[in-house]
């Protein structure tokens, strides 16, 4: 049997890959005439003909105590299918492991090693060790250094999209002649990076950069503004969710950035007492360039709507930000808008009529009918029960029309000033 690592299984730190699998796929391993026959434990795996286990193409292994590689025959037959294979909070510390593994799984595209004690990549002595296939790779909470990382990226020249979130990094420390142009899209999330100088170095590296997320970061501004085209001159989508951005100032400078359109902005210190409606009306305003704010879509009519309202809520301002004179260029001077209150009445002044005598009341529209009956027992001098209430609205003139829902409140008749409650004693 070929395998991987030439030391003994009982002095590896944790389980092989390859006994990770096993565990989680096989139920009893019976033997007969010297062929083994795989009952799979749980879904979705296949046996093929020939008996071996067959994995499907995203293999979870999370929290499997996976230390290393394993037999190299046996993983390369049961996982010519796998495309992603997830190994968060496993044990793997050498990264030798981890490209025996890779190499044995031809058809990998996406790895996953979050939370594994991995120790730094050393020189690579093999200029061979090459795996063009990966595109994805997440090396969340590894605490893996800029060394390693640039040491990596040799090994899988064509990522696209990488993940460094919750590494505790306080700086980004690349080579200056690094450059990796396949990246599209990087996670770095939750480290305590506040320099935007140090972010920018992230551009300057991942020079086609279209999607960053800096999620819960202590970042507290976007830097010189001569300075973001050059830095990223095609990102698309910036992710500054959580973070301590405290400005409109900072906020502005979204809109040089020369190719970004989506952004997600929610969660900073400057937006803590501003209403939801408010706040999204002060970020499109602001950045004309942005289609999509906080995942959705920012239609023509919902722009104009805001940038009149931006137009209204700086015009009595004496320091206006510079968006102000555009967009009063664009729309003009603006009157104000009246505050109309639409808050129906509370009560109406109307006129009690019963037989020979009437009074003007000022009746509670909130009331059911029964309630308003009980109230106009002491003006009948007669219980409910001896007569009828007719409602009479004046301005229409449609005659009376007797109220003869108890639950019913006085609203719902659309009572108004001048209106009139007839009242008809029982025969």
């Amino acid at each position: 049997m070929a395998t991987c690592d030439k030391q003994d299984v009982g002095e590896q730190l944790g389980k092989t890959l390859v006994e990770a699998i096993f565990n989680k796929y096989i139920d009893d391993m019976e033997v007969e005439c010297d062929v083994h026959v795989f009952v799979p434990k749980r879904g979705p795996a296949k046996i093929s003909e020939s008996g071996d286990l067959i994995l499907p193409r995203n293999l979870h292994l999370t929290d499997c105590d996976v230390g290393v590689a394993g037999d190299c025959d046996e993983l390369r037959r049961m996982c010519q299918a796998v495309c992603e294979l997830d190994l968060m909070q496993n044990k793997i510390s050498q990264w030798t492991e981890v490209f025996k593994v890779i190499k044995e799984i031809p058809n990998l595209t996406f790895l996953n090693l979050t939370s594994n004690p991995l120790t730094p990549c050393e020189e690579l002595g093999d200029p061979d060790l090459v795996f063009p296939g990966m595109k994805q790779l997440v090396l969340n909470h590894t605490h893996i250094d800029w060394g390693s990382i640039v040491r990596i990226l040799h090994v899988f020249p064509g990522l696209n999209e990488l993940h460094l979130s919750l590494n505790g990094y306080s700086d980004v420390n690349f080579p200056d002649d690094f450059s990796y142009p396949a990246l599209h899209k990087l996670h770095f999330n939750g480290n305590s990076v506040t320099d935007w100088s140090q972010f920018k170095q992230l551009g300057h590296t991942f020079t086609q950069l279209r999607n960053l997320v800096l999620t819960t970061c202590e970042l507290t501004s976007l830097g010189e503004e001569e300075e973001i085209a050059a830095a990223f001159p095609h990102l698309c989508v910036l992710n500054i969710n959580k973070t301590r951005v405290g400005s409109w100032g900072e906020i502005d400078k979204l809109r040089l950035f020369p190719a970004l359109t989506d952004v997600r902005v929610v969660g900073i210190p400057l937006f803590e007492d501003i209403p939801d409606k408010k706040r999204r009306q002060l970020l499109i305003a602001r950045t004309p360039n942005i289609a999509y704010l906080n995942g959705s879509v920012v239609p023509a009519q919902e722009r104009e709507d805001a940038e009149r309202a931006f137009v209204r809520h700086y015009m009595g301002e004496d320091s206006k930000p510079a968006r102000y004179e555009e967009l009063e260029a664009r729309y003009g001077k603006l009157d104000a808008l009246v505050n109309i209150d639409l808050t129906p009445p509370s009560s109406c002044k109307v006129t009690v009529i019963c037989e020979d005598k009437q009074e003007e009341m000022d009746v509670c529209v909130n009331q059911t009918v029964t309630q308003f009956k009980k109230f106009l027992s002491n003006f009948v001098g007669h219980p409910p029960s001896k007569w009828v209430l007719f409602y009479h609205e004046t301005q229409l003139n449609f005659g009376p029309s007797r109220m003869l829902y108890p639950n019913r409140k006085l609203y719902a008749y659309n009572v108004s000033d001048g209106d009139e409650f007839i009242i008809y004693m029982k025969s």
